[in-house]
């Protein structure tokens, strides 16, 4: 019954996501929105499936479709599904790119149509009512989930089960030019205070301390999210999104969200209006060529970043929110994660993509060429970039929070707090409410649940 009331919904849900969706846009890389399937190709697909046995001269093919926006995820993706077909020439990986700003529609418009693809990309947790539908398979005991980092398999977590297999461990922090803080006579802050003292040095200089993704809707959110995980957890307010969604909270009565999101909104303050049309490609690439000294955002620019300018010096440093250096954590948690759809009438080949995903030789490709550190605890780092042994630094001395100790809007609820955020930043500094601003997002979340 819940999976045919899912079925019912998704066409509704679709044209409210779409136009909530339309406000951003992609990361900007080359990527291709893909269309329906026709019947017909749905129906021979299917023949070879049920036909086709891993090993024997039919050839399956595993549809894989992800949103990965950045060029050194896509090379190593590349990579290893080109050694993957080496060694497995039964199978045959076919890889769908789809607009990171519009993929839970996507998926939605798939699933409805009967055309889920083998393997999806995304995090479980802010699609949980794939999950509650039965969309998505329990890989729960699954091989390529023994070498998990822990923390990591937690947010892949659901009632039990565990919806994802996580390829990395992902951070959000400030990343910063070590070059312009050495010309500028800074050092890396470590509270609130010593971090805004930097911003209006560089500022005060003419250069606009901050890079600004605003035209990517995630981006904009991926700023608020490098410190506010970390002031969630130490604060009690760990559940504070699921809270507003679920109803039993709004976010206008918390005193701890609306100093966030006045700290949010001083970040806002040193755009300039040219930032209303970078997106993440543009924003990385600003970055790379030393336009502005620091990139609230997540690791995963890091590998392009690299491979626009390798003979640059960057870092990175917590996000701080405290004026307490023991407060500021790193955030750590899942990023690249592959979901199996349960509809899928080929597990045994999907099983042994992602256990060959899990290996030591591919997450040695994953490190090397997207300049992620692995989720496979087994595998060393001692060969890799020295980014990369950073985060790991940071892990070992215990500076972490996880992710998955303050769980994201899902889905659609999602789609609208960040439609909000991106909202709220463009506007000019005296038109910026916090106070409203919560009260906006109060009434989209209200009206999304009922």
């Amino acid at each position: 019954m819940k999976k045919m009331y899912f079925k019912r919904a998704s066409a509704l849900l679709l044209a409210g996501l779409m136009a909530a969706t339309m406000v951003g846009c992609s990361s900007g890389s080359k990527t291709e929105t893909v269309g329906e399937v026709s019947s017909q190709e749905t129906k021979e697909t299917e023949s070879k499936v049920d036909t086709a046995k891993t090993g024997s001269g039919d050839q399956v093919t595993v549809r894989l479709v992800h949103y990965m926006g950045e060029q050194s995820k896509r090379d190593a993706l590349d990579a290893m599904i080109a050694s993957f077909e080496a060694e497995n020439p039964g199978i045959k990986v076919d890889v769908e790119v789809v607009a990171s700003s519009s993929y839970i529609a996507t998926y939605k418009n798939y699933i409805a149509a009967g055309e889920a693809p083998d393997i999806m990309f995304g995090k479980p947790q802010t699609m949980k009512e794939f999950v509650d539908g039965g969309y998505f398979m329990d890989l729960k005991g699954e091989d390529c989930m023994k070498n998990v980092l822990p923390m990591l398999a937690d947010e892949c977590t659901i009632d039990g089960g565990v919806y994802g297999f996580p390829i990395d461990a992902q951070v959000k922090a400030t990343f910063y030019n070590k070059k312009m803080f050495k010309e500028a006579g800074v050092e890396a802050p470590k509270t609130k205070e010593e971090f805004f003292k930097v911003a209006d040095t560089f500022n005060d200089k003419g250069i606009k301390p901050f890079i600004h993704p605003y035209n990517f809707i995630h981006g904009v959110f991926h700023e608020l999210d490098s410190f506010f995980t970390s002031m969630a957890a130490a604060t009690g307010n760990e559940s504070v999104w699921r809270d507003s969604q679920e109803g039993k909270k709004e976010l206008s009565d918390n005193e701890k969200v609306k100093e966030a999101m006045e700290m949010f909104s001083k970040f806002a303050s040193y755009k300039d209006a040219g930032d209303t049309a970078v997106d993440q490609t543009q924003g990385i690439q600003n970055f790379a060529a030393g336009q502005r000294p620091m990139y609230m955002n997540g690791g995963w620019l890091m590998g392009d970043v690299i491979a626009a300018s390798p003979d640059g010096e960057f870092g990175m440093f917590p996000t701080p929110w405290s004026d307490n250096p023991k407060e500021n954590k790193l955030w750590v948690g899942i990023d690249d994660v592959f979901v199996v759809s349960s509809q899928t009438k080929q597990k045994e080949a999907v099983m042994t993509l992602l256990n060959y995903f899990a290996s030591e030789d591919s997450s040695k490709v994953w490190m090397n060429t997207a300049k992620l550190m692995t989720s496979n605890v087994t595998v060393s780092t001692d060969d890799a970039d020295e980014f990369i042994k950073e985060i790991k630094s940071y892990i070992d001395n215990d500076m972490i929070v996880s992710k998955s100790l303050v769980p994201d809007y899902t889905s659609e609820y999602s789609t609208a707090f960040r439609t909000k955020l991106q909202e709220f930043v463009t506007l000019d500094d005296s038109k910026r409410d916090v106070a409203k601003l919560l009260q906006d997002i109060d009434y989209e979340i209200a009206s999304i649940r009922q």
